[in-house]
């Protein structure tokens, strides 16, 4: 092959591996563009629902229903700068406080653990914990999400310690996930770091 042919050859090649990456660029900004706000509203509806269960709110299966709740029951409490410092889940028709909620960012095995720690009125038990965010290994971390998992925080009294799967646990205690103490130990943290955080930030705010 001539020198010039080559030349040509590898001009066609850059032109069209930039023609390709233009309109990848092009095709995700579009596609981002159109569905930035359903995934702001999606965002929106897990904190919602994280607020509502962790405060011990029954949970309706549809979202407007969900919203609904919020609307009637909630009242986010936010800083000077407007950024949410925790929430009050009322008691039905009344403006009485019946739990408090925070949502605290811890570390998991594999990155961040967001959730929502709810306290009863007098801050001392939960009312609930709700994972909203976390990237745990599944079928082991991952479990912090499930159901069983999340029940058996209700009514408990932090500081809490871990005891092994499937085995009794008292007020300040909570079952861990076998196989996953680093997971089990973050949800741990979370919790007892929320009870001191709770009683500071709500004080202070009152």
């Amino acid at each position: 092959m001539k020198r010039g042919a080559k030349t040509q050859q590898r001009i066609f090649t850059v032109l069209f591996m930039l023609i390709i990456t233009l309109v990848f660029i092009s095709v995700t900004t579009v596609l981002y563009t159109l569905t930035k706000d359903t995934i702001k509203l999606n965002e929106s509806l897990r904190v919602r629902k994280a607020v509502l269960y962790s405060g011990g709110v029954p949970l309706p299966e549809n979202p407007k229903e969900i919203e609904k709740i919020y609307e009637k029951r909630v009242r986010e409490i936010k800083d000077n700068q407007g950024a949410t410092l925790y929430y009050e889940v009322l008691e039905p028709g009344s403006s009485a406080v019946e739990s408090y909620v925070l949502i605290i960012d811890g570390p998991g095995l594999w990155g961040a653990i967001t959730a929502a720690v709810g306290y009863d009125s007098s801050l001392q038990r939960l009312t609930g914990f709700e994972v909203i965010d976390q990237n745990e290994t599944p079928g082991l971390g991952g479990r912090i999400s499930e159901t069983w998992f999340k029940n058996q925080f209700r009514g408990k009294k932090p500081p809490l310690s871990l005891v092994p799967e499937g085995t009794s646990a008292n007020d300040n205690q909570f079952q861990a996930i076998t196989g996953a103490s680093y997971s089990s130990n973050g949800v741990k943290d979370i919790i007892n770091s929320s009870s001191q955080d709770a009683r500071k930030i709500v004080k202070l705010k009152q």
